[in-house]
C-alpha cells in the first residue's frame, strides 16, 4: 500500500493537472483519463462509422445491382472474396499481388522507418543554427502529401526517364559494386531494395519524427544533467536515458506507419476504382480483406510488443 502511494505521489508531482486527488488509485485514474481522451473517437465511431461498417460487411456477401429507386441484392456467399483474391486483375497487376506487395513493403519499411525517424528526431532535438527550418523540411512531405507530389518524387521514375533520354542508363550500379566487394548476396538484395525505398520512407517519416521529437522533449532534463555530472557520454545517455523513455511511443509510431502505408498504397486505389464502377459487393469484399490484413498485422505487433515489453512506461513500478 505504501509503495502504491509513493508511486501515486511521484506521478502526481510529474503530472499535476492530470492526476488529481480523486480518492481512487493511480491505475484507475489512468483508465478514467484514457476513456476521457477516447470519448470523441468512440462517439464518432458509434454515430458515423459503425452502421456503414456493418452494411459493408453485409454487402460483401451479395451482388448488388442498381435499379431506378432501388438496389437489387442477390446472396452469393464468399464469391466476392474468392474473386477478389484469385481472379481480379487490373491493367498491369491484380488485387492479390498489390496486397502482398504492400504487406511486404510494410515489413521492410517499419523497422527502417522507426530507426530513421528516431535518429532524425534525436538530431533535430540538438541545439544548432537553423533548427526550425530543418524541422520544417522534414515535415514538408506530410504537408504536400498529394497524388501529384507522390507521382513526382515516388521512386525517382522521372529522373530515370530523363537519364534514359540522354542515353545514360545508370550513373552508378550499386548492386554490381556490392557484388564485386564480395558482400553476401542476401545482404546485397536487402541494401539495394532499401535504397529503392528511400522516397517512400521519407514520405512516411514526417509524423513519426514529430512524435519521437515530442517524446524526447518530454524527458525530464534533470536526467541528462545528472548523467553529465556523472561523466556519461552522449552515446551512453542515448541508450540509458533517451531510448528507454522513447520506447513507450514506438507502438504509436508503428501503428501510424502501418495504417498510413496501407492508406497510400495501390490497394486503396483498386478498392476505390471498383467502388466507382458500382461493383459494391466486390469492393466491400476487398475492403474487408484489406481490413483483415491490417488487423492480423496489428495483432502480431501487439504480441511482439507484449513479448519484448515494448510500450510499457519507463516510470511504471
Amino acid at each position: 500500500m505504501q509503495k502504491e502511494k509513493r508511486q501515486y505521489i511521484k506521478k502526481q508531482e510529474r503530472f499535476p493537472y492530470y492526476y488529481l486527488d480523486l480518492g481512487v488509485p493511480y491505475k484507475t485514474q489512468r483508465i478514467i483519463w484514457a476513456f476521457i481522451f477516447l470519448a470523441p473517437w468512440i462517439t464518432g465511431f458509434l454515430l458515423l462509422f459503425l452502421v456503414p461498417m456493418v452494411n459493408t460487411l453485409r454487402y460483401s456477401f451479395f451482388e448488388l445491382t442498381p435499379r431506378a429507386g432501388e438496389i437489387i441484392t442477390e446472396f452469393i456467399g464468399f464469391d466476392n472474396y474468392v474473386y477478389a483474391w484469385n481472379t481480379h486483375v487490373t491493367s498491369d497487376s491484380s488485387f492479390r499481388i498489390e496486397l502482398l506487395e504492400t504487406t511486404t513493403d510494410v515489413l521492410f519499411n517499419l523497422p527502417v522507418l522507426l530507426i530513421f525517424s528516431l535518429f532524425i528526431a534525436v538530431m533535430l532535438n540538438m541545439e544548432f543554427r537553423g533548427r526550425a527550418i530543418v524541422r520544417a523540411i522534414f515535415f514538408v512531405p506530410v504537408i504536400l502529401n498529394s497524388a501529384a507530389v507522390a507521382t513526382a518524387v515516388g521512386g525517382g521514375e522521372a529522373i530515370n526517364e530523363i537519364l534514359a533520354q540522354q542515353g545514360i542508363d545508370q550513373i552508378f550500379d550499386l548492386e554490381f559494386y556490392l557484388i564485386q566487394a564480395e558482400v553476401p548476396e542476401f545482404l546485397v538484395g536487402f541494401i539495394v531494395d532499401l535504397i529503392d525505398r528511400i522516397y517512400a520512407i521519407l514520405a512516411l517519416a514526417g509524423v513519426p519524427i514529430l512524435l519521437f521529437l515530442a517524446s524526447i522533449q518530454s524527458i525530464p532534463r534533470h536526467l541528462y544533467e545528472a548523467a553529465k555530472i556523472e561523466g556519461a557520454t552522449s552515446y551512453e545517455m542515448f541508450w540509458l536515458i533517451t531510448l528507454p523513455n522513447v520506447t513507450p511511443h514506438m507502438i504509436t509510431v508503428t501503428v501510424y506507419a502501418l495504417v498510413d502505408t496501407f492508406l497510400t498504397s495501390s490497394v486503396s486505389n483498386i478498392i476505390t476504382t471498383e467502388l466507382n464502377r458500382q461493383n459494391w459487393g466486390l469492393s466491400s469484399a476487398m475492403a474487408w480483406i484489406y481490413v483483415g490484413t491490417v488487423f492480423v498485422m496489428l495483432i502480431f505487433i501487439a504480441l511482439l510488443a507484449k513479448g519484448f515489453k515494448i510500450g510499457d512506461s519507463h516510470y511504471e513500478g
